[in-house]
């Protein structure tokens, strides 16, 4: 992928291009409901499509155990409620020793996203022991979680390197070898874009289904019947 080839320290499994939208199925939805909201009208007449949280997990487990081996003195780190969803299915992280963080991302269409992130192990001051920081997520979109994530706490991790892992990542927009600032390495198990190179619109159906607010914002710019595709990602979530 030409517009990757500058990132040399940002792997991945598998890549999607797409012009249309996604949705990632970190919760179960039925092959009715899907096939229904596939049917639904798009804004601009692009696709919709899903990515599969089951298989994004095996894949990831693979580029977690590649982690374990190659490195030492790990600490596991999970910020906000996404990365809790690539945690429970990974048995790597849940035999790791791991730590989970604040973290939380403020976007409005058209403005900056705006992201917030707190201290990991807030009760040591200083952290010796740790050679590597693995922060594990599920959607790396603009990067800048995980970059608050490291520039909130990297002082206080005086021996470590920072590495990121994640089910998803968009191509990367820093200028970082890694696509994200202050990350020796970055691996994930799906890349995503736009045929252009630019970013395309990704959302968990656990965020739409539990942040209304959200949901109806996204269906608005997406869907010719927002109220219908709000109606849709309900039905098995009830």
């Amino acid at each position: 992928m030409r517009t990757l080839q500058e990132y040399v320290s940002f792997a991945y499994k598998r890549s999607v291009i797409s012009d249309g939208r996604i949705i990632l199925l970190d919760e179960p939805m039925t092959t009715d409901t899907r096939d229904a909201l596939r049917a639904l009208k798009t804004a601009d007449g692009q696709e919709l499509l899903f990515l599969e949280d089951w298989q994004l997990a095996a894949d990831l487990e693979g580029i977690l155990n590649g982690i374990v081996e190659r490195e030492q003195d790990m600490l596991f780190v999970f910020p906000g409620n996404g990365a809790n969803y690539p945690r429970k299915l990974s048995r790597a992280c849940r035999e790791s020793t791991y730590a989970s963080v604040y973290a939380k991302r403020f976007w409005q269409p058209g403005t900056d996203p705006i992201v917030m992130a707190g201290v990991i192990l807030p009760d040591i001051f200083l952290i010796t022991k740790v050679k590597t920081v693995v922060v594990v997520d599920d959607v790396i979109s603009s990067g800048l979680t995980m970059q608050k994530v490291h520039q909130n706490n990297a002082w206080r991790f005086t021996q470590a390197k920072w590495v990121g892992a994640s089910w998803v990542a968009q191509i990367p927009q820093m200028r970082a070898k890694s696509g994200v600032n202050g990350y020796k390495y970055v691996a994930t198990a799906c890349v995503v874009g736009r045929t252009n190179g630019g970013r395309v619109p990704i959302n968990s159906i656990s965020t739409l289904r539990q942040q209304r607010e959200i949901a109806e914002s996204y269906s608005r710019r997406h869907f010719r019947k927002p109220e219908e595709f709000v109606r849709l990602i309900h039905v098995d979530g009830e």
